[in-house]
């Protein structure tokens, strides 16, 4: 009998995760994955460099969010701490979103042949029920909701990264009169390259500036070694791709929120940019978010909504969504110069004499060389070579590209000297189709003093009427 999709893709009888050890300064976990071959653990780790108070509860959500990226693979995700009833509901909710962008992103709409053949869906597989998985959520140890936690809604936490979105959301905010949380994430690999620089900038002015070691990095390889789907000769190559993690910033937040509780911080700022809805389409009737469903508004909508069931005012925005990552750069180019010499968006970046340079070659440097050259900007101020810059429209011409089409085309118009005062609403701030007037989804208290910066630097306000994009 020909076995279904279903049953050549799951690869796990089951994903457990428990808890080890909570100190003070970390909280370790045991991830064992069961397929056919045994039992395979792996002991996750999260450090913080300062006290935090942590229960079972919160400690094993942190543990569980990095096992979501390969549920679709999993017949059973096992949760072996205390669970609301609320958490259940949110890790299913997710796990189900997850699959079907892994699904749809990774096995359907291939950028890199991670998978082999045979583990493709074919043409009839195709479905809604198949995109889903089948993973069942264990949950042996139900409790009921914690108490309600005062937080200070004037007090804001940053996800810093070392790129251009968390560094203008920074110097943003911070003129808003904030109080600014930077809060960056180590993981054991060579990621913290990308961060060091605005890091090291951020602490020698004293920022408010905390950090948290992991080797969640090294847990996605143990994974992904187990994962019998995977076409190694492509996946181990280096790709300006992960081969399966869609799900990595839900990461990053659960991490911190132990550092929100100890600093009553009631916001936390993504770095998620415009993204056009009008390039976004079903695929084979399958709503799905490109890969991105983490850095979208619906996800912070979900996870500001759940923190808050369960007794964590906490709210989940962004200060970028509304405007393209081009004019993000334009501003941070000549409103924030030092925070932009600072920025490093390459996840290859080297050190070369000391100094932590991007590669210039990633689809991602290619962007921002573009952004940067296109905003009258010196690519050399944010570490790159001029071998870079000589070398961009060859390389451009042989990359696939992840910008959206219209920013990427008005870019290399106006790299090339053509069409810089065209009209476009790439120059804009942009009215999203569920939104009735521009940063609806940011915060009252911070609104209009985002939209003024923005407005000195933006070309007007967009909405959607039709199928384009129309000045107001």
């Amino acid at each position: 009998m020909i076995p279904s999709f279903i049953e050549r893709i799951t690869t796990f009888r089951n994903i457990s995760v428990g808890i080890e050890k909570i100190e003070k300064r970390r909280i370790t976990g045991k991830i064992t994955v069961e397929d056919d071959e045994g039992s395979h653990s792996f002991r996750l780790m999260f450090t913080y460099f300062e006290d935090i108070s942590v229960d079972e509860n919160l400690a094993g959500l942190i543990l569980t969010m990095p096992a979501i990226n390969f549920t679709l693979f999993s017949k059973r995700l096992t949760l072996n701490f205390p669970v609301s009833s609320q958490d259940k509901d949110i890790i299913s909710e997710w796990v189900r979103i997850n699959n079907r962008e892994v699904f749809v992103n990774r096995l359907c709409l291939r950028r890199h042949e991670f998978f082999l053949r045979e583990y493709l869906p074919s043409e009839s597989e195709i479905t809604a029920e198949n995109s889903e998985g089948c993973t069942e959520i264990i949950t042996p140890q139900m409790i009921t909701n914690r108490q309600g936690v005062q937080m200070n809604t004037g007090r804001v936490a940053i996800l810093s990264s070392g790129g251009k979105e968390s560094l203008l959301t920074s110097g943003i905010l911070t003129e808003a009169g904030a109080e600014v949380h930077h809060i960056f994430i180590n993981e054991s690999g060579g990621h913290w390259n990308t961060a060091r620089t605005s890091f090291d900038h951020f602490t020698s002015t004293g920022r408010e500036v905390e950090k948290i070691w992991t080797n969640v990095d090294r847990f996605y390889h143990f994974c992904l070694d187990l994962l019998k789907p995977l076409n190694r000769s492509v996946s181990e190559k280096w790709a300006d791709d992960y081969p399966v993690q869609l799900f990595i910033f839900p990461v990053y937040i659960f991490a911190a929120i132990p550092l929100l509780i100890k600093y009553q911080v009631g916001n936390l700022v993504m770095g998620d940019e415009f993204d056009d809805p009008l390039e976004f389409f079903p695929y084979h009737g399958l709503k799905h978010y490109y890969g991105i469903y983490d850095q979208t508004s619906d996800f912070n909508q979900s996870i500001t909504e759940y923190l808050k069931r369960s007794g964590l005012n906490i709210s989940v925005w962004s200060a970028v969504y509304p405007i393209n990552g081009s004019l993000e750069e334009k501003i941070l180019i000549h409103r924030y110069p030092e925070l932009f010499r600072t920025q490093r968006s390459c996840h290859s970046c080297r050190n070369i004499s000391g100094k932590v340079v991007p590669c210039g070659k990633c689809s991602k440097c290619l962007g921002i060389l573009l952004f940067i050259l296109a905003a009258g900007g010196n690519p050399e101020e944010a570490g790159y070579t001029s071998d870079s810059i000589l070398h961009l429209e060859e390389r451009l011409d042989r990359t696939r590209m992840r910008l959206d089409p219209d920013e990427l085309n008005l870019m290399r118009k106006r790299v090339r000297g053509e069409g810089s005062g065209a009209e476009s609403h790439v120059d804009m701030i942009h009215i999203l189709p569920d939104e009735q007037f521009e940063g609806s989804r940011i915060p009252e208290q911070f609104r209009d003093k985002i939209l003024h910066i923005f407005s000195q630097y933006a070309s007007g306000v967009c909405r959607v009427e039709g199928n384009a994009w129309v000045k107001v």
